[in-house]
C-alpha cells in the first residue's frame, strides 16, 4: 500500500511585508500494484492545507490554507509552495501553532485509498 513519509513544513517571514513564504513537503512511495495501476487509469490525487493547532481546551484545529491538489503519477517527494498574509497563519491568540496536512486519496471507487500524514508544528506570532 502506498505510504506518506518526511512530512516537513517550512514558514519563512517576507521582511518589510505582511506576507510569508510557506514550503510543505511529502514524499510518496507507491507499491509495485498501485503504480501498474496507475498504468492503466488509476487516478491518485495528494492534497495540503495549513492546519491551526488547538487542544481541547481552545477548540478544534483550524483550516488556514487549502494548497491546490496535485496529480501522483508516481512516487517520490512532492513540494507544496505560497505565498500568504500572514494574518493567515494567525490561528488564535498570542503564539500560533501550524502545521501541514497531507492527504493521499484515490479518485476511484474501485480502488478506495486514503492515507494522511501530519508535519511538523511550527510556533509563531505571526
Amino acid at each position: 500500500m502506498a505510504t506518506l513519509s518526511n512530512p516537513a513544513l517550512s514558514i519563512k517571514l517576507i521582511a518589510g511585508s505582511s506576507n510569508a513564504n510557506v514550503v510543505a513537503t511529502v514524499n510518496v512511495a507507491l507499491s509495485p500494484l498501485e503504480i501498474f495501476l496507475l498504468g492503466n487509469g488509476l487516478s491518485l490525487q495528494l492534497k495540503s492545507k495549513l492546519v491551526g493547532d488547538d487542544d481541547g481546551f481552545t477548540g478544534k484545529d483550524d483550516d488556514l490554507f487549502f494548497f491546490p491538489t496535485q496529480k501522483v503519477t508516481n512516487g517520490g517527494t512532492f513540494t507544496f509552495q505560497a505565498t500568504v498574509s500572514r494574518g493567515t497563519l494567525d490561528e488564535d491568540y498570542g503564539n500560533d501553532e501550524v502545521f501541514a496536512n497531507f492527504t493521499l486519496q484515490s479518485t476511484e471507487a474501485v480502488f478506495p485509498l486514503v492515507k494522511s500524514i501530519k508535519s511538523n508544528v511550527i510556533s509563531g506570532n505571526f
